[in-house]
């Protein structure tokens, strides 16, 4: 029989809580690489003359995709009792997408690449969202944390992105020191301790799957930032980049504080006011001015701020098998995420304030549903 001291138990505490800030500095290192490349992504679409309907489908990719693989990684580290080695895994496959991105010149290979990393995004997450659920910190509290670490790289990223790109490198070559940098964000990797136990047949709580079935709902509304930023080209690609780094800014700032007031006033709560500001995002976005786009991205970062990190901390709180609950979800937020964008790119083809006016209408429902109802 084992018994665990005092101090071991003590350590052991503190070991699952620091998990918490290593994969933040992964998400960090990680996020900064990605950003580098979505900040530039729509316009280096464009340069391969992609249809609108084009650009949603790899945003839909972008988003959603991935999402199909975090059911079966979650269940997997479930049933083994092991997370770290699948979260490496699924880093290192999106950093060889990456790399590889570089050296694409057509719209069907950028789509085939974005894949590749989405499928690295959906290995890892779970089982790496399982492993903040499991860490002892509130769930609120986490996954805010994990998220502003994650979105202050998102920030940092952006910044590189506008200096690669004064300083005249070409939109391959960006996404080429993107790809060098993101591999950094294995090396936290290796200091995190293992959180699970074998769980011989994961189930689904009954919770659960009424929220998995409510997220069809949320996934309709999430929308590509590149939607964004492709409205305001015709301002000029910097002040695109710009407003970008400002969505991101907000989006980092406030994801830990809207944490701790999820857990002290309830998710669903914050989770309605984000899609509330998302609503007011999309009516200025309607709006053909600067000072209104400055108003839409920063709201648009709020909404993400919450929204990101409090759906999946809400998923945790009603699943028992933590990788197989968070992969549910995560599956059905992301095929809904992969059709909302499809339909949004055919709607901008046709014309560009429809998709404005979608995004007004189902986020608006979405934001009276969580009132409506009980999680």
């Amino acid at each position: 029989m084992l018994i665990t001291t005092p101090d071991k138990a003590d350590s052991a505490v503190k070991a699952r809580e620091r998990n918490v800030v290593l994969l933040g500095f992964v998400s960090f290192l990680n996020d900064m690489s990605s950003e580098i490349i979505h900040s530039i992504l729509p316009f280096f679409l464009r340069g391969f003359g992609s249809t609108f309907t084009g650009i949603g489908i790899v945003g839909g990719l972008l988003e959603g995709f991935g999402s199909i693989f975090k059911i079966v990684s979650g269940y997997i580290s479930d049933r083994i009792g092991k997370r770290n080695g699948i979260v490496f895994s699924g880093y290192l496959i999106s950093q060889v997408s990456k790399i590889s991105l570089s050296l694409a010149s057509t719209t069907p290979l950028v789509g085939i690449l974005v894949t590749l990393d989405r499928i690295g995004k959906g290995i890892r997450t779970s089982p790496r969202d399982a492993l903040l659920a499991e860490s002892g910190i509130k769930s609120g509290r986490a996954f805010g944390l994990h998220r502003m670490m994650d979105t202050f790289g998102a920030v940092v990223g952006t910044v590189l992105a506008l200096y690669f790109i004064r300083i005249g490198f070409s939109f391959s070559k960006t996404i080429l020191s993107a790809g060098l940098i993101g591999f950094l964000a294995l090396i936290p990797l290796i200091f995190i301790v293992e959180t699970a136990f074998p769980i011989k047949k994961p189930r689904l709580t009954f919770e659960l799957k009424r929220y998995a079935i409510f997220s069809l709902f949320m996934g309709l509304s999430n929308i590509s930032y590149m939607f964004y930023m492709l409205k305001v080209e015709e301002f000029g690609i910097e002040t695109a980049i710009e407003l970008y780094f400002l969505f991101n800014i907000i989006y980092a700032v406030f994801s830990y504080p809207f944490g701790l007031f999820s857990d002290k006033f309830g998710k669903a709560k914050s989770l309605s006011l984000s899609y509330l500001f998302l609503a007011l995002s999309s009516f200025l976005m309607m709006q053909n001015s600067v000072h209104a786009f400055f108003s839409a991205f920063i709201l648009f970062g709020l909404f993400k701020s919450v929204s990101e990190a409090q759906q999946r901390a809400l998923a945790s709180d009603l699943s028992d098998a933590k990788g197989f609950g968070i992969g549910t979800y995560h599956l059905i937020y992301g095929i809904s995420t992969v059709l909302g964008n499809i339909a949004i790119g055919m709607l901008a083809d046709v014309s560009y304030s429809f998709v404005f006016i979608y995004l007004a209408a189902i986020s608006s429902l979405v934001a009276m549903l969580y009132l409506l109802i009980k999680f």
